[in-house]
């Protein structure tokens, strides 16, 4: 299965894909809906383009160094998946089962991770910058050199996580969590502005 490099347009939906390694392919605009990754142990170095993976099982698969590009991965399972050094740019984990996944490094700019458990991990140079990270749980997180720029937060839970070293420019401070969290000088100084902006900021009269 899959003996070319490059595919567009094709159809994998419901196909049990029994491989050891997924290595150095392109996928453009391709459906994998209900697609049976469970039996890959590595999917390396691919790029998936515009892809649907809706109903996708990805449980226990290492995925390393590949892009998802404005990929749709709803109800997908990735129960005890690992994504190490991934590009996950613009891409939608809508109702997905995220439980147990390890995501090291990587850049997970603009991606849809609502109400998504990512609890007791150690994120390192990761990006979540103008993510959608709505009602998501980092709880007793570890963050090194972490972004979280312009992300969108509303209901966010950063509980009892250390974000020291990490970015939180330009976001809303007063939909975090962050009861019992550890942060440095500088983000303290940043909360308080934001809260102080938020708190003198005149009424609009009618």
């Amino acid at each position: 299965m899959f003996e070319n490099d490059y595919y567009e347009n094709e159809d994998f939906s419901d196909c049990i894909i029994s491989m050891d390694e997924l290595t150095r392919k392109k996928f453009v605009n391709c459906k994998f809906n209900k697609a049976d990754f469970k039996d890959i142990s590595t999917i390396f170095n691919c790029t998936f383009d515009s892809c649907d993976f809706v109903s996708a099982y990805f449980n226990g698969v290492n995925i390393k160094n590949c892009a998802f590009l404005s990929c749709k991965f709803k109800f997908a399972n990735f129960f005890a998946a690992k994504f190490d050094e991934c590009k996950m740019t613009g891409s939608s984990f809508l109702d997905s089962d995220c439980s147990f996944a390890e995501i090291v490094g990587g850049d997970w700019s603009y991606t849809e991770l609502r109400n998504l458990d990512f609890s007791k991990q150690k994120f390192d140079g990761t990006r979540f910058s103008g993510a959608d990270l709505t009602g998501s749980r980092f709880g007793n997180c570890k963050f090194k050199e972490c972004e979280f720029d312009e992300a969108i937060m509303h209901e966010t839970s950063f509980f009892g996580s250390d974000i020291r070293t990490s970015s939180f420019n330009n976001i809303d401070f007063l939909g975090i969590n962050l009861k019992n969290a550890k942060v440095d000088l500088q983000q303290c100084i940043t909360i308080a502005e934001a809260l102080m902006e938020v708190k003198y900021m005149p009424e609009k009269k009618e």
